[in-house]
């Protein structure tokens, strides 16, 4: 006697599936392989590539060693591969230690049936009957599948404890071997723990079978996150949250097998230790919401492999994401925070009476603003399938929470049509069907309506007025005290701003010997750019003869047609190759120079590069942009050159009245010498098309 051996990977089932080739090595027990094809062919070849057997239906005994099975069409074959040692033929009692297949309970998630299960094979040559257990745990349902069978065969089945044995009603009988078309699956559920002791047994001497098992788990509630698929063994449980203004419609319900329908168990779960009784629903039945419930519980009343599917309505109203309520709220204080507000511009709100789930009223809410005594008209349209609705406006009272006013009107020319003056607050629009409470019914269909509301302002009351109190004068006082303050603040800015200014400039102004106290500042490093900015812009707000004056004697002045140019020397101490600080004004009298520019030339030794220049402007190696020259406008650059050279000319060029221009100082300028060589040109102006 020997022990089953599980196969612990996907081995050839050999059930109908996609007309795919398949080719597999795998270790094999000792024992027969049997093979049935139809319009097609299998082979086997030992581990040394030897064929064993080839054709469309036979059965060959294997040794125990890998072999190759080669089937070129899936679809068409059934066999049965040993996999499993040689069994016992007694069945044991039930106090009789005795080898069993020990298989993982497999749980259920409604999605899919991924289950690993167990697979057990075997033969009956020279034996009467075949016997194996299975270990089984209370609340779970073993699924038995006869997956190949060589000839007829009949299998028993018997539940055993530690005390006692009883036979089960399942089992199969085939009269002949199993076929592609057969589907041969039983359904064992287990309500205590114990072992199920399978007997096969065969009238043909050489029958070879194999028998898949698996074990579900259906003690456990398991959630469901989808609605269009679910799928499950036995009666297993699911729950899901089905909110109060919700419903189910079950859509399908049937056995895998044998496409029965099957009956859909329900019940309320309140709490963990309260809930309704099961009720019963059917395909196109509904299951409907009820408020303060954890989910709903649903079983499927089968042993048997099911599917199933349901849809999810909601029945909300006006975009509210709930239903309306059918009462208005008791007094101006109570939470009115669930009746939908609906704002009266026109737009169009959809929602339903829900008949089947007592839902035959929908109160609405509107509110208006305004001044006190103000008065607002509202009108109101509804529409849609509405020949047994009436609409009512209530008028409320915002202080007593009654109704000053009310108006009802019914369906008329395709629409139900109202309208009413009220004052400024809440209100409310109830849509009811005609025939009340009496119009429900678990057979009733909803009724769609579609809401537009719109108002108007008939007369906008009387402004209110408060006299301010002693604490609002106060909080006033300092408001306006701070208002002020920020009001006035630019204008002290400012005045410091230009007192600085102008103190620097008169103070700049009073220095005697300034140039010569300038290129000192230069030279030591005392004057920072921004002084050096603030000298120039101060001196350029003078007068030009007066800022010259300001300066001293430029080295060289050339003065000619529409521009005035003066050059000074920043130079303190000459230094060979050194910077040279040069500081150079410009006024523009009758005409604007437009893209102006200043280049510096060496007549001779190294060119002069620019090296800085205030106020910042754009450089080039020995040229800086000036940008526009407005006309009677003055202007103060100095620039700091680099190189080589002693000597300088400079050069000015723009745009003037749209013709190219240029003018260059008729003398050179030398480092060392006070003095400065006139040029030999006599023209002191000159134009160019470059």
């Amino acid at each position: 006697m020997g022990r089953a051996v599980t196969c612990l990977m996907a081995i050839l089932m050999f059930l109908p599936m996609a007309s795919l080739a398949y080719t597999s090595t795998q270790m094999t027990s000792a024992g027969t392989a049997w093979f049935d094809c139809e319009d097609s062919w299998a082979s086997i070849h030992d581990s040394e590539g030897n064929l064993i057997a080839n054709g469309s239906d036979f059965s060959v005994l294997l040794e125990e060693q890998n072999h190759t099975f080669e089937i070129p069409e899936m679809d068409k074959c059934q066999g049965i591969i040993p996999v499993s040692e040689e069994m016992p033929d007694l069945r044991p009692s039930p106090t009789e230690a005795f080898p069993a297949i020990d298989s993982q309970i497999c749980p259920q998630n409604g999605l899919s049936l991924a289950c690993e299960g167990e697979y057990t094979t075997g033969d009956l040559i020279d034996d009467s009957a075949d016997v194996f257990a299975i270990n089984v745990s209370d609340d779970t349902i073993l699924a038995l599948t006869l997956v190949a069978a060589s000839a007829s065969i009949e299998v028993t089945l018997h539940f055993q404890n530690e005390t006692h044995e009883v036979e089960l009603e399942q089992g199969f009988m085939l009269p002949l071997n199993t076929s592609l078309e057969d589907s041969n699956v039983l359904h064992v559920p287990i309500s205590e723990e114990g072992r199920i002791i399978v007997t096969l047994s065969s009238p043909s001497p050489d029958t070879v079978w194999s028998i898949r098992s698996e074990i579900f788990d259906t003690n456990t509630v398991t959630p469901l996150s989808h609605l269009d698929t679910i799928m499950g063994v036995g009666k297993s449980s699911f729950s899901y949250p089905l909110g109060g203004d919700e419903s189910l419609v079950i859509t399908s319900s049937i056995s895998n097998e044998e496409q029965l329908e099957i009956p859909v168990m329900y019940r309320y779960i309140y709490s963990e230790n309260a809930q309704s009784e099961w009720e019963t629903g059917s395909i196109d039945g509904i299951v409907k919401g009820i408020d303060d419930v954890n989910y709903i519980e649903f079983m499927w009343d089968c042993d048997c492999h099911w599917s199933a599917s349901m849809s999810l309505h909601r029945h909300f109203d006006a975009g509210w994401g709930m239903d309306a309520p059918g009462l208005i709220p008791m007094t101006s204080t109570s939470d009115n925070s669930t009746y939908p507000l609906i704002i009266m511009d026109g737009h169009r709100e959809d929602g339903e009476l829900t008949l089947f789930m007592g839902d035959y009223q929908d109160i609405l809410r509107v509110e208006t603003t305004g001044w006190n005594e103000s008065i607002h008209l509202i009108e109101v349209i509804v529409e849609g399938d509405i020949y047994d609705l009436e609409v009512t406006i209530w008028d409320i009272d915002q202080n007593t929470w009654d109704s000053l006013e009310e108006v009802t009107n019914t369906y008329s020319m395709n629409k139900i049509s109202a309208s009413l003056e009220v004052g400024r607050g809440t209100h409310f629009i109830r849509i009811q069907h005609v025939n009340g409470s009496d119009s429900v019914g678990d057979d009733k269909e909803p009724v769609e309506w579609k809401i537009r509301v719109n108002t108007a302002v008939l007369d906008e009351g009387e402004e209110p007025w408060f006299p301010p109190s002693e604490e609002v004068k106060d909080a006033a006082g300092i408001f306006y005290w701070l208002i002020g303050l920020v009001l006035i603040l630019p204008f002290i800015i400012f005045y410091l701003i230009v007192r600085n200014e102008k103190q620097f400039a008169l103070d700049f102004a009073s220095r005697k010997d300034r140039l010569e106290w300038l290129s000192k500042k230069l030279s030591d490093g005392e004057y920072q750019s921004k002084d050096l900015v603030r000298a120039l812009r101060a001196v350029s707000s003078l007068e030009w003869e007066d800022s010259l004056k300001l300066w001293g004697e430029p080295r060289v002045r050339h003065l000619t047609m529409g521009i005035d140019m003066a050059v000074w020397s920043l130079d303190h101490v000459p230094v060979g190759g050194s910077d040279w600080p040069i500081l150079i004004g410009i006024q523009s009298k009758e005409v604007e120079w437009n893209i102006a520019a200043l280049k510096f030339e060496a007549p001779e030794g190294e060119p002069w590069l620019v090296n800085s220049v205030e106020p910042k402007l754009l450089s080039r190696d020995h040229e800086i942009f000036l940008d526009t020259i407005n006309s009677n406008s003055r202007l103060f650059v100095q620039v700091t050159l680099s190189g080589g050279s002693d000597s300088l000319d400079i050069h000015l060029s723009g745009i003037v009245d749209g013709e190219p221009m240029a003018a260059k100082v008729s003398k050179t300028i030398y480092r060392n010498d006070s003095t400065s060589i006139p040029e030999n040109s006599d023209d002191d102006i000159s134009q160019s098309e470059e």
